[in-house]
């Protein structure tokens, strides 16, 4: 079993990797680079037989549905299958038709994707996948065990221990997969030293707090970040309202339709949606409304009193404070904001922790901008430091 990771070997996002046999050919995510700059367009992938005729490739898997995953999902030939779980492909579905540049191509290719289980494995020529759902800041996200060639290789995509599934990553390692040969993890949190990580619970004990100092509490967050708005608007009491736009109830729905028979947190939460105005009690009872930074609920969060009202900014610190950001003259349209975030990535102790489990012989660090430093990380393990394109006889 070979691996050669096409891009995401020094950088966050623009993800994707192959796994190989001698007779079966995959690639684990096709994504978009990330940048701050408003003019930025990511580089292209030029992959043989994946975005060309030179070459065979026998399947494209999705770990998620973020666009640095996904996000160059056109350039993959239309006759590669593609998989993905069954909610992430239905939120990838309803975010591509809601786009305001919509794309028919990609509408069509989406619809296209073969769905697999958590913990159902399926085969790719002779290579064995098996999907695990784990926590990330996109709902259905997974990792993957990969067996061929009498090695067992665990890819961990995007994850993290802190979020409101993070109990469920010990209980996939304990219990369906055990010892590996290596692991390929992501790393985006080993260059950074942010002291203590904050839950989502304690996000949510935030919320319920800022819901007794405050009658209006508005709340900026991505719009599939769907854990946390589950999470909030759970945490809205009685006789309060909880308010979002009608495309953020919709998949709020599709979670609930997907996942209510699964976990009770994901039975579908109070919450009111509106098209063009607010419902006029709001202004008397008060509560949380989810808002996005455009004119539109800019002009209706002054409707309300300032001095009564909080703006909550949950999301990367980095979309506020680049160059030309409009979001620091969003967060003044109250007298008061705080932020109320918290990683979508496994910190640096949580990474050690997986890996421990684990215990590979090989630790491939990607999805990161330092990955030298993973061995200081894990200084009893061997560390393999991969440049993009090189390939990694597993």
């Amino acid at each position: 079993m070979k691996l050669c990771i096409h891009r995401g070997t020094h950088q966050i996002g623009g993800i994707a990797a192959e796994i190989a046999t001698e007779t079966t050919r995959m690639l684990i995510d096709m994504g978009d680079e990330l940048s701050l700059d408003p003019g930025f367009v990511s580089a292209p992938l030029h992959i043989p037989g994946v975005t060309d005729a030179n070459g065979r490739c026998d399947a494209v898997l999705f770990t998620h549905y973020h666009g640095d995953h996904t996000g160059q999902m056109l350039r993959i030939r239309p006759d590669i299958p593609l998989y993905a779980g069954a909610l992430a492909k239905d939120i990838m579905r309803l975010s591509s038709a809601h786009s305001w540049k919509k794309d028919e191509v990609l509408c069509k290719r989406i619809e296209t994707i073969r769905t697999f289980s958590a913990g159902m494995p399926f085969l790719i020529g002779d290579i064995q996948i098996t999907p695990f759902g784990i926590d990330h800041s996109a709902v259905d996200s997974y990792l993957f065990l990969i067996e061929a060639d009498g090695k067992c290789i665990l890819y961990t995509g995007d994850f993290r221990l802190h979020g409101v599934r993070g109990k469920t990553m010990d209980k996939i390692l304990d219990r369906r997969i055990g010892k590996v040969d290596a692991i390929i993890t992501e790393g985006t949190t080993v260059s950074r030293t942010d002291g203590k990580t904050v839950t989502e619970w304690e996000l949510q004990a935030r919320v319920r707090n800022y819901l007794q100092q405050y009658k209006y509490v508005f709340v900026l967050c991505a719009t599939t970040n769907l854990d946390r708005i589950f999470a909030l608007a759970r945490a809205v009491p009685r006789g309060k309202y909880c308010i979002c736009d009608d495309y953020q109830k919709m998949l709020v729905e599709t979670v609930s339709k997907h996942w209510s028979g699964i976990s009770s947190f994901y039975e579908m939460p109070k919450l009111l949606s509106f098209k063009h105005h607010p419902p006029a009690r709001f202004a008397e009872l008060g509560g949380l409304m989810f808002v996005r930074a455009n004119s539109k609920f800019g002009a209706i969060i002054c409707q309300y009193d300032p001095a009564q009202s909080i703006l909550l900014y949950s999301m990367w610190d980095g979309y506020r404070t680049k160059p030309g950001s409009t979001i620091p003259d969003f967060l003044a349209l109250t007298d008061t904001w705080e932020t109320l975030h918290t990683s979508g990535h496994a910190s640096p102790e949580d990474l050690r922790h997986v890996i421990e489990k684990a215990d590979p012989q090989l630790v491939i660090p990607m999805h990161t901008d330092a990955p030298q430093k993973m061995q200081a990380l894990c200084p009893d393990r061997t560390v393999v430091l991969l440049k993009d394109e090189e390939e990694l006889s597993l």
